[in-house]
Formats: structure tokens, sequence, C-alpha cells
């Protein structure tokens, strides 16, 4: 019989240290995906910046252009900054998005933790059923923030491809007008 305890409180002492280290490291993931959140949120923040200065120089550069085009007609500037201009608009759009605050799953209210132990009291008991139930729920939490944070990866990836595109236009008009002057 006391062997029977011994094994016993051996199985409940190893479930308690195994349940500790998950929750570490669900912890730990959970809080990878908090800083991952705002760090994509700065840097769609960086490409907004990046939209404002570019679309500032665009414009300032517009009416000097327009001024000094000699034989070029203003067609041809029209659809060079429209075409830049829209990929610039694009890009900003894209970065807004990636800093939309997407509804996610969050800790519940006190009252539902409370009324689940109340009602379970018997599965909480030990710290590896507590630390289970706070594996489950940070579980849900870290889940949501990663695919909320996925949608944000795919806004930044596009806006820098529609930034890229720009640069990538404003390069290819410039290259133009060159060639169209000489």
């Amino acid at each position: 019989m006391q062997s029977d305890n011994k094994q016993q409180d051996s199985s409940l002492e190893q479930a308690e240290k195994l349940y500790a280290h998950v929750r570490e490291l669900a912890q730990f993931k959970y809080d990878g995906e908090l800083r991952r959140e705002d760090s994509l949120i700065q840097q769609s923040s960086n490409m907004q910046t990046a939209f404002a200065f570019s679309t500032a120089a665009l414009f300032m550069i517009a009416p000097i252009a327009l001024e000094y085009r000699g034989n070029l007609s203003v067609h041809f500037f029209l659809a060079a900054f429209s075409s830049i201009t829209a990929f610039l608009l694009l890009s900003l759009a894209f970065a807004s998005l990636a800093q939309k605050r997407y509804a996610h799953e969050a800790f519940p209210d006190v009252e539902v933790i409370e009324k689940e132990i109340s009602d379970n009291y018997q599965s909480f008991v030990t710290k590896a059923q507590q630390d289970k139930q706070w594996v489950n729920v940070i579980g849900k939490l870290q889940k949501s923030k990663s695919q909320i944070n996925d949608k944000r990866v795919k806004h930044i990836m596009w806006s820098m491809k529609s930034f890229s595109a720009a640069l990538i236009l404003s390069v290819f008009w410039y290259v133009v007008t060159i060639c169209k002057i000489l």
C-alpha cells in the first residue's frame, strides 16, 4: 500500500514537473507572438513613412519635370506619375491593413474562470492540473495571435512589393525620359 502511494506521489511529482515545463514553453511562445505583433506593426509604420517621403518627393519633382519637359507631352508625364502613384497608394493601403486591429481570442473573464473551477474543482487540485488549464488558455491566445500575425506578414509583403514596383517604375520612367530626350 505504501509502495502504491510512493508511486502515485512520484507520478504526481513528475506530472507537475512536465506541465510546469509545458507551461513555460507555452508562455515563451505566446510572448514571442506578442513581440512579433509589435515588430510587424512597427514595420508597417515604417512602410507608411516610406510612402510619405516617396510621395512628397514625387510631387515635388512633378512640377519641375513639367516645367522643363521640353518636347515631351503632358500625357507622358501623367502616365508616368500616375503609375508610380498608384503603386505607392497600394503600398500605403497594404501597410495600413497590416496595422488593423483584428478581433482575437482573449483571456476568459474572471467569472468564467471562477465558475469553471468551482464546477470542476476536483480537476484543478494539483499543480499539474492548474498548469494544464493555463497551457490550454494560453494556447488558444497564442494560436489566435499567430493567425493574425500571419495576416499582417502577408499585408506587409504586399506593401513592400508595391513599394518596390513604384521604385522600379520610377527608374523605368527615368530611363524612358532620358531615351526620349536624347
